[in-house]
């Protein structure tokens, strides 16, 4: 007798071929969002990174003064409310006490809003605006990169720029943030980090900076 296939049989497997056959496009559609939801976490985390090293330097590179510590700075701001007193080195709020924050003895001023992270990156970075590009910055996946890292899986492009917003605010209104940059230098600098990868998704990440000087740590003197 010859072997051969009964019709049940091969009913069977056309419909177990065309189940997967159906599948296929579902499984290739989760591979799919996978890697992106992948690509997107990593591009988070990339920016992150960057911003969380970025907070770590000064407010500004004129902040430090070898014979004051870590001094407030003046601003060409239109809110008095956060400049000097005149005639003083502090200003209001600030507890006159000392190794408490207070202003240089001299009028000493931020940089100008046309001057920020015109040190360059390229450059030993010392404050906050010296990681401002302005232009794209490329994370190639598993290549060492001076800038960023390295060991990233996908191309990923990172613009960062620094600039001053508004630091006037109204009483009693609902606190938010104006990201519309200002001619004149003010009392809070706002990092933007854009991120991209060749145009599939455009994430950007903002962190905000204070001119609030620093106390001096109290330590034992001898």
């Amino acid at each position: 007798m010859r072997n051969a296939s009964s019709m049940l049989e091969l009913v069977v497997a056309i419909v177990v071929m065309g189940i997967a056959m159906m599948t296929l496009p579902l499984m290739l559609t989760t591979t799919q969002k996978n890697n992106t939801f992948a690509m997107r976490q990593e591009a988070i985390y990339a920016a992150r990174t960057q911003i969380s090293d970025m907070l770590t330097y000064f407010w500004d590179e004129n902040s430090v003064d070898a014979n004051l510590s870590f001094g407030v700075l003046d601003t060409n701001s239109t809110n008095n409310i956060f400049e000097r007193v005149p005639g003083t080195i502090r200003r209001i709020g600030h507890a006159k006490r000392n190794k408490r924050r207070k202003y240089f003895t001299s009028t000493t001023y931020a940089t100008s809003p046309a001057n920020l992270g015109k040190d360059g990156i390229e450059a030993t970075p010392n404050d906050i605006d010296d990681f401002s590009t302005g232009v794209p910055t490329t994370i190639q996946p598993s290549t060492q990169n001076a800038d960023i890292g390295f060991d990233y899986k996908y191309i990923l492009n990172m613009t960062t720029t620094v600039s001053y917003i508004d630091d006037n605010f109204t009483s009693g209104s609902t606190f938010d943030f104006n990201t519309s940059t200002m001619l004149n230098s003010t009392n809070i600098k706002m990092s933007t980090l854009t991120i991209t990868n060749n145009n599939d998704f455009n994430i950007t990440l903002r962190a905000y900076s204070s001119n609030i000087g620093a106390s001096q740590l109290l330590r034992r003197d001898f």
